[in-house]
């Protein structure tokens, strides 16, 4: 007797949470999230091209700078845009580009997965855009031992 009670309980209880849960799992199957769209500010728009949009394969530029703040070299990087947000675009690196080949230097570029964020709207659709704007900046030097690595 005891033990037919004990087994009505514990298939009543089997029964109840059995309800709660089937509901959370309706109400979750029904709930849509809809991403906030952010727009960029102005001052970020008015420096990024039309074309870019989130998923876009294409060139931004790493550059290395000395202590005053001086454009010293560059070279481009092949991305992709994973984010738009209010005041930079969030890049994910698709190849790795060093600019210098320093010894017990750990960071003189980015590599394939680095991610940041780009606030100057230094993005170009092609290699070849992204070379000249640095040509224009007279920062290219083709002559550097910088690597490109599309591992």
């Amino acid at each position: 007797m005891k033990n037919q009670k004990l087994q009505i309980t514990i298939l009543a209880l089997l029964f109840i949470f059995g309800c709660n849960s089937q509901k959370k799992q309706q109400e979750v199957a029904s709930y849509n999230y809809e991403e906030e769209k952010l727009e960029m500010n102005d001052e970020l728009s008015n420096k990024v091209p039309d074309w870019v949009v989130k998923g876009k394969i294409c060139y931004g530029l790493i550059v290395q700078i000395d202590e005053n703040k001086n454009m010293i070299k560059g070279k481009p990087i092949k991305a992709k845009i994973l984010q738009i947000q209010k005041d930079a675009i969030k890049m994910k690196a698709l190849e790795s580009v060093s600019l210098v080949e320093v010894e017990n230097c750990t960071k003189m570029g980015l590599y394939k997965g680095d991610i940041w964020d780009e606030e100057d709207g230094d993005l170009y659709l092609t290699n070849q855009d992204a070379i000249n704007a640095l040509i224009e900046m007279n920062i290219y030097k083709s002559s550097d031992k910088a690597t490109v690595d599309k591992r």
